[in-house]
């Protein structure tokens, strides 16, 4: 056997115990000795189909959320610390949630799993997560400014009779979140095919 066919052969070897594409993830993996649970976690994390995970999670909280507003809303005055506290604390969860999903690539740097793990399929997650991500920010900070505008004391901003005004548009930005999380997942799941039509080596 010449030293071409050898090479040939032990490379395929080699190919064959480290699978090129990984068909969760998308990640051409090159061969490792130590590829640590850490690394195996943070990847599963970040991949399109944990994301899908976390946005079903908090799709199903904002529609608990908004079947207990909507009928608080047509009494705030009895619900007002409720309301405030719903429309509060889920802006926050999205405004967090939005900052990480929006910073994914440079978590995957922070993380050392870019280079490494970088392909055009990853680079097409990160996009749609940007994207995305930054509408969940947005969205989050509204709902708080609508909280904050309540909060505001009358003097400077009178809001006595109007609360509900400020609460219904509060929902809206809820339910314009859990919709556009319907929307990215579906998206994610047809990353892996758009990826494969735009590189066909893939």
């Amino acid at each position: 056997m010449n030293e071409g066919a050898w090479r040939h052969e032990t490379g395929g070897r080699e190919q064959a115990a480290n699978p090129a594409a990984n068909e969760e993830t998308g990640i051409t993996m090159p061969a490792r000795k130590h590829f640590s649970f850490l690394a195996k976690f943070l990847l599963a994390l970040t991949s399109r189909h944990g994301i899908i995970a976390f946005n079903i999670f908090l799709t199903a909280l904002s529609a608990i959320s908004l079947w207990v507003m909507i009928p608080m809303i047509y009494d705030t005055a009895s619900h007002t610390a409720e309301l405030e506290n719903i429309s509060e604390y889920l802006g926050v969860i999205f405004i967090g949630y939005g900052v990480a999903i929006e910073e994914r690539q440079s978590f995957m740097g922070i993380f050392k799993l870019y280079p490494e793990f970088q392909t055009p399929f990853q680079s097409r997650i990160d996009h749609i997560c940007h994207e995305y991500g930054l509408c969940y920010l947005l969205l989050g900070l509204f709902m708080e400014i609508c909280v904050a505008c309540i909060k505001i004391p009358d003097a400077i901003i009178d809001t006595d009779h109007i609360e509900d005004v400020f609460f219904s548009i509060s929902a809206l930005f809820l339910f314009v979140s859990a919709a556009l999380m319907i929307y990215q997942s579906w998206i994610l799941l047809l990353a892996r095919g758009d990826a494969k039509k735009s590189y066909p080596s893939m």
